[in-house]
């Protein structure tokens, strides 16, 4: 996957719910060693990364307090995409899953690390939700 390619996913499988969630896109940054898309909404910042030497995916959502975000090391307060899928996706009903696999459908990966993004914006829509709604784990 190319710094194109990565943009393509990001505004075809993440663009669309994270709009609907008042998340606006911020400018992405591409270089060689890292491709990255943040959306800001009033109390939260998702970030998308991408690193193409080590095909790694990373998904933090940031919180905004006292005017700051919070630290990225900060688990609590910065959870990644796996630690929201483990309090969430359990709560997750199969109607839910059948309508997010149909709202991914027509979104066509190229290959794995497309696939891996793909499946983070899937994962994504199915649990931030929850998280920015301040739903108990």
């Amino acid at each position: 996957m190319n710094g194109q390619d990565f943009l393509r996913v990001v505004h075809e499988a993440f663009v669309p719910f994270l709009h609907g969630l008042g998340f606006s896109m911020d400018a992405p940054s591409i270089s060689g060693r890292l491709y990255r898309a943040s959306f800001t909404g009033p109390r939260n910042s998702v970030s998308i990364s991408f690193e193409p030497g080590d095909d790694v995916i990373f998904v933090l959502v940031f919180c905004l307090q006292d005017g700051e975000w919070s630290d990225m090391d900060d688990r609590l307060k910065t959870p990644r995409l796996s630690d929201l899928n483990a309090r969430y996706m359990g709560s997750v009903s199969v109607d839910e899953r059948a309508a997010n696999e149909s709202a991914f459908e027509s979104i066509v990966a190229r290959d794995d690390a497309e696939r891996s993004l793909l499946k983070a914006a899937r994962e994504l829509r199915l649990v931030l939700p929850r998280y920015l709604a301040g739903v108990p784990s």
